[in-house]
């Protein structure tokens, strides 16, 4: 049958070599198509990078070329971009037999490729560290600079801080060994890599021993400990170390400590510190600006977000990404301005699940239920749990339990999503705030989950609505034993709630358990705002 001249000329790169069996010109050709689907890959096409593999390989073994490491190296890189470990490791296992001790150690160049691979492939840090010990073991690897960074980006990155931390060290006992961790003479980019994998585990002090220890600190270094600080949760460390020790800040360190004040309710200081930047005429980026509208957000002050969003409408279309149109439309919602958050969505040339979810969030939160359920049946996307719990909102606020129902009951079956404790508490809260105390008890009852405070507090917030003073004695009960904390604000409903039906005695009784705790009712907080943002405490 003839071939298909488009198709073919689409797989092809242009100006190749003629195809002349067992020559220079054809192992260039191959070379050539081979960094050109690698291309593909990195694009988003790793399919189309996954067939040219299987053709590719199969030339090469028809062709004698076998034992062409350039062209193995390709080959490598090739299944490194399509995330291919199975396909990387056989290829690698194909170009390099068992080593013998008395033999020369092989080049690390294709073992480095099979790590890069390994780590593109999303495998467990288990599956990373025992690859690398059968690299070192069978093949007699010599770790370098490039295997250690690999290897710690790819740990630094997966999931689980606590399962991060014996790997972090054996890693790090390797790269002592090898000479690439060292007071002396190590390599600077291992031990910024070392830092960042300490942070990733929450382990601070062993990230700033790191840092201490590196002969001459790169500024990539620097951030990357001010990052390590931010990330642990030391934001107070964080800013004594970007303000005092420090030799220089730029815009990526300013942008952390920014960031970081915006994500842990410092809102004030975020911009505090965004106004510090423009003084020291360091150039923000789309990054500082989605920290910025996050303060933004925070505090309510719409001024400043209209602002933002001017500026950044005035640096043109090359600034703008996704991550910073969700972020304003995150800002307009919370400020209140829903229409210029749906005018903005609808703007938006290229949107993400959080752009749909946000906006749909948006809606449902400022009494639009029904725009914003028929937003979410337009939805291009494919919806997550977070799209899926602020649809179940926007059914709640609006009273559509039977529609709440459907979405909650479709979930696994429609969307292929197993509900989470917060979907279970959203059908709860819905059923108490539409009077089906009943209903909602035996869902709570029915969890796959033990119930947490909040689902618990709609079920005393639904006995309030129905005067069950007896199902929420017993609930007030579990919740003091949830959050002793709280334990005053939940006694002080239970006995309001008695007090409302004149049984004075009962309120009486829990009075004198509240007086007993020595603790106050926590204190309500708003923001306002009035040229300069302030915290009102009732």
């Amino acid at each position: 049958m003839p071939r298909d001249p488009p198709r073919r000329a689409a797989l092809l790169p242009p100006n190749l070599p003629p195809h002349i069996p067992f020559s220079r010109a054809l192992q260039q050709r191959l070379y050539l198509i081979a960094q050109h689907l690698s291309r593909s890959a990195r694009g988003g096409s790793p399919s189309a990078a996954g067939r040219g593999l299987d053709q590719l390989h199969a030339q090469l073994l028809l062709n004698g070329f076998a034992h062409k490491r350039f062209l193995f190296a390709k080959l490598l890189s090739l299944a490194a971009a399509a995330a291919d470990l199975p396909r990387a490791e056989s290829l690698f296992l194909s170009a390099s037999p068992p080593h013998h001790p008395a033999a020369p150690a092989p080049s690390p160049t294709l073992a480095n490729l099979l790590l890069r691979a390994a780590a593109a492939s999303g495998a467990a840090p288990p599956v990373l560290l025992a690859l690398f010990s059968r690299l070192v073991g069978r093949h007699g690897l010599r770790p370098n600079a490039f295997s250690f960074s690999t290897l710690l980006a790819a740990l630094a990155s997966s999931a689980g801080a606590g399962a991060r931390l014996p790997h972090a060290h054996a890693l790090h006992a390797r790269a002592l060994v090898a000479g690439t961790v060292a007071p002396s003479g190590g390599s600077g980019h291992v031990m910024t890599s070392l830092v960042d994998v300490y942070a990733a585990a929450r382990q601070l002090g062993d990230a700033r021993k790191v840092f201490d220890e590196m002969p001459g600190k790169s500024v990539a270094a620097w951030n990357c400990m001010l990052a390590a600080y931010v990330r642990c949760g030391e934001l107070d460390a964080a800013l004594r170390f970007f303000g005092h020790e420090m030799p220089g800040q730029d815009a990526v360190a300013w942008t952390t400590v920014i960031s970081g004040c915006a994500n842990s309710g410092r809102a004030a200081e975020a911009v505090e510190l965004f106004m510090g930047m423009r003084k020291a005429r360091v150039k923000d980026d789309a990054v500082t600006m989605v920290a910025l509208l996050t303060a933004c957000a925070e505090l309510g002050d719409l001024e400043l977000g209209r602002w933002v969003h001017a500026r950044v409408d005035g640096d043109g279309r090359q600034r703008r990404t996704v991550l910073l149109d969700n972020a304003l439309i995150h800002m307009y919602v919370k400020c209140g301005a829903v229409e210029d958050a749906f005018h903005m969505f609808l703007m938006m040339p290229t949107r993400s699940t959080i752009s749909w979810r946000t906006m749909i969030s948006g809606l449902a939160m400022h009494g639009r239920a029904q725009e914003a359920l028929d937003l979410f049946h337009r939805m291009q996307e494919r919806p997550d749990g977070a799209t899926l719990l602020a649809v179940l909102r926007a059914c709640s606020h609006a009273g559509r339990i039977e529609d709440g129902r459907r979405y909650f009951e479709g979930m696994e079956r429609v969307y292929g999503i197993t509900p989470e404790i917060e979907h279970y508490g959203c059908m709860v809260d819905m059923l108490c705030r539409w009077r089906q105390l009943h209903e909602a008890l035996e869902l709570v009852e029915k969890m796959p989950f033990k119930p947490n405070e909040g689902a618990w507090g709609a079920i005393l917030s639904g006995c309030r609505r129905e005067g069950n003073l007896e199902l929420a004695a017993k609930v007030t009960d579990i919740l003091v034993e949830l959050q002793p904390e709280r334990a005053a604000g939940h006694l002080v409903l239970l006995s309001n709630m008695y007090a409302g039906v004149g049984q004075w005695e009962q309120a009486l009784m829990v009075r004198e358990r509240v007086a007993a705790l020595n603790a106050e009712k926590p204190a309500g907080r708003s923001w306002v705002n009035q040229n300069e943002s302030c915290v009102v405490v009732a």
